[in-house]
C-alpha cells in the first residue's frame, strides 16, 4: 500500500505534458509485451525431425543414428514406457563386437554404450533387423507427435534404410560423382598443410605407425551441400537391401570410402551403424492403422514423458 501510494503521488505530480507522454510509453510496452508473448506464432515444421531434404518428399537424416537416439529407443520407450525387459535386452547392441579393436577394445565393450561419454556416437554393433524395428518405432512416435500438431506442412511420415541409389544421391552432395567420389574434396588446406575431411586411414598422412583407426562423432565431418555430416567413412551405413552398406568407416583406407564404393556385411560388427531416409505424405490424410514396430506382448503402459530425438526439430 505504501508503494502504490508513493507511485501515486509520483505520476500525479507530473505536469500534463509529461503525464501523456507517461501514459503512452506504458501502452507502448503493454502492447509490445501482449503481442509478443501471447500473439507469436510457431515455425512451421517443414522436415521430419532431424532430417533434410533431398528431393520432392524425400528426406535423409543430417548423421548417423546415434548412441543417444539408440537408448532413447531402448531406455526410454522399451523399457521405461512399455516396462517390457525382454524386448529391451533383444534391442540392445552387441558390446563385444569392440573386442576386434586391438587397443581399447574392453574399455569400449564397457563403455561405448553403457556410458555417456558415447552419447553422440554412431550406434554399433546392432543387426539388420534391429535397424528395421528401429526405423518402424521411429515413423509410429513421429506419426503420433504429428497427429497432435497443426503447424506441420505434411501429415504423415514413412522412416527406413535408404536404397543405395537413395543413399548415393544423398552422398554425391550435388556433384559430379566422376569428378568428386567423395561427394566433396577429401583434404582441407591450412597453412600448407593437409587435413582430413573424413574419418578414414589417409595412407600419405597417417602415421607410419597406425595400426587401427578410431569411431568419431556422428557429426564429425563438414556438412556437404545437402547438409549431410558423416555420409563418407566413420562408420558404415546399412542400405535397405540386408547385407550392403555403403560409405566405408574409420579403419577403411580413404580410396575404398568412395560414393560408388560398396561392402558386404553378415553380422554386427564395431564400424557398421546406419542412418534413415523419409518419405512423407503431404496434405491432410485420413489416419490410418499403425504397422510396423510392434511390442512382443502387450503390457500396461507406464505414464511418462516422451521427450529427445523423435521430437528434435
Amino acid at each position: 500500500m505504501v508503494f502504490c501510494k508513493q507511485f501515486q503521488i509520483c505520476i500525479f505530480g507530473l505536469k500534463p505534458s509529461y503525464m501523456r507522454l507517461f501514459i503512452l510509453c506504458s501502452l507502448l510496452i503493454f502492447s509490445a509485451s501482449f503481442f509478443s508473448v501471447k500473439n507469436v506464432s510457431t515455425p512451421k515444421i517443414t522436415a521430419p525431425p532431424g532430417t533434410v531434404v533431398l528431393k520432392d518428399s524425400l528426406f535423409i537424416d543430417r548423421t548417423e543414428i546415434s548412441n543417444a537416439a539408440w537408448k532413447e529407443f531402448t531406455d526410454n520407450w522399451i523399457l521405461g514406457k512399455e516396462d517390457d525387459t525382454a524386448l529391451y535386452k533383444k534391442m540392445l547392441p552387441d558390446s563385444t563386437v569392440w573386442l576386434s579393436l586391438k587397443m581399447d577394445g574392453k574399455r569400449y565393450m564397457y563403455e561405448y554404450f553403457n556410458g555417456n561419454n558415447f552419447n553422440n556416437y554412431p550406434v554399433v554393433g546392432i543387426t539388420y533387423e534391429q535397424a528395421v524395428a528401429f526405423c518402424e518405432w521411429r515413423t509410429e512416435r513421429v506419426n503420433e507427435m504429428l497427429e497432435r500438431s497443426n503447424n506441420a506442412t505434411f501429415r504423415r511420415v514413412e522412416f527406413r534404410l535408404p536404397t543405395e541409389a537413395e543413399w548415393e544421391l544423398a552422398a554425391q552432395g550435388k556433384l559430379d560423382s566422376a569428378k568428386y567420389p567423395y561427394g566433396q574434396e577429401p583434404y582441407i588446406k591450412m597453412k600448407g598443410e593437409e587435413y582430413k575431411v573424413f574419418n578414414c586411414y589417409y595412407p600419405e598422412i597417417d602415421s607410419a605407425s597406425w595400426t587401427q583407426g578410431k569411431v568419431a562423432t556422428v557429426d564429425y565431418s563438414q556438412p556437404n551441400q545437402y547438409g549431410i555430416s558423416n555420409m563418407i567413412a566413420n562408420v558404415a551405413e546399412m542400405l535397405a537391401e540386408k547385407g550392403l552398406a555403403k560409405g566405408g568407416h574409420y579403419d577403411m583406407p580413404l580410396k575404398y570410402c568412395t560414393v560408388k564404393e560398396k561392402m558386404a556385411y553378415d553380422r554386427p560388427n564395431r564400424w557398421l551403424g546406419f542412418r534413415c531416409v523419409c518419405i512423407v505424405e503431404k496434405g491432410f490424410a485420413a489416419k490410418q492403422p499403425q504397422t510396423g514396430f510392434k511390442k512382443e506382448k502387450e503390457k500396461p503402459v507406464k505414464k511418462g514423458k516422451q521427450k529427445g530425438f523423435v521430437n528434435e526439430q
